[in-house]
């Protein structure tokens, strides 16, 4: 730019020290021309370097975008939001190529022109610069964004693995609780089982009726039926809660064979008789049933 305004006082320098009557020489008219297509260059450089210029800030522009573009992928990558800065990370990608376009049609203009300005050189470069320095930083985001999403993967898959494993454990769990509930189901039965006894309070007339003992004669007393005793003429219960049986008559006699020391029959105030079982699994060794003869 200044070289070219030194050229122009130049030749008005030399035209203005040659005599008056030289202007309507064609030397002068020479210089005229001369004058006039240097100030169109000077006029034409002039409009490319604010052009040059207007494109720089446009560029400068898109980088501090980016540097700010930058901050959101990260907090997206803390965040967990790995689509979100995918997307961010695209989006800088095809910015910072837009912007080597538009520093590689910058270039391509300002040779065309001539222009050769070492400021604007050095902006040039230190923009290009930048452009790589992003993109080296970016495609290292791109990395840890991929890692990181492969290692959330990988976690994924370890819980998907666990929530397996607790349901497997719960299904083992609830077969085990059937089963338990099962064997204290059978272990119950067993031990109602064997703890049921059968006794019948009757006077001899209806347990012989009942077939439940024989009758008996004149120097012989009555005795458990040979036949077998059956169940259902008799009072089923458990014997760790069968304590005391009231027999409600003031004379009894116990047909089946208890272990006396096990046993007494207590009066009570209105005379009747209460069979009071003192040992539990003394009284119950011989025999589960318990027949009583009352008059």
């Amino acid at each position: 730019m200044k070289n070219l305004t030194s050229i122009i006082a130049i030749a008005f320098v030399a035209l203005f020290a040659t005599s008056c009557n030289v202007e309507k020489s064609e030397k002068y008219q020479a210089l005229l021309a001369e004058r006039d297509s240097l100030q169109s260059v000077a006029m034409a450089a002039s409009g490319g370097y604010d052009q040059a210029l207007n494109t720089i800030n446009e560029i400068e522009n898109a980088l501090e975008n980016v540097r700010a573009a930058e901050n959101i992928i990260m907090l997206e990558n803390q965040e967990g939001n790995t689509n979100n800065a995918v997307s961010e990370i695209i989006a800088i990608q095809q910015t910072l190529q837009e912007n080597r376009n538009k520093i590689a049609q910058l270039e391509k203009q300002l040779a065309d022109q001539g222009a050769n300005s070492k400021a604007l050189n050095q902006t040039i470069n230190r923009l290009k610069k930048q452009i790589e320095e992003k993109d080296t930083y970016i495609n290292s985001l791109k990395d840890e964004l991929q890692l990181s999403k492969e290692q959330i993967a990988e976690l994924n898959s370890q819980v998907d693995n666990l929530n397996q494993n607790i349901d497997d454990l719960n299904t083992n769990i609830d077969n085990l609780n059937t089963q338990n509930a099962e064997q204290q189901a059978t272990i119950s039965q067993q031990d109602a089982a064997i703890n049921t006894v059968w006794y019948c309070v009757a006077t001899n007339k209806v347990l012989v009726e009942k077939g439940l003992v024989t009758k008996g004669g004149l120097f012989s007393s009555s005795e458990v039926s040979g036949q077998g005793i059956d169940k259902t003429q008799l009072v089923q219960a458990d014997k760790r809660s069968l304590n005391n049986i009231p027999l409600n008559t003031k004379k009894a006699t116990i047909i089946t064979k208890h272990p006396e020391s096990s046993y007494q029959l207590v009066e009570g105030e209105d005379g009747a008789l209460t069979l009071e079982i003192t040992d539990t699994n003394a009284f119950w060794s011989i025999s589960n049933y318990l027949i009583v003869s009352i008059k």
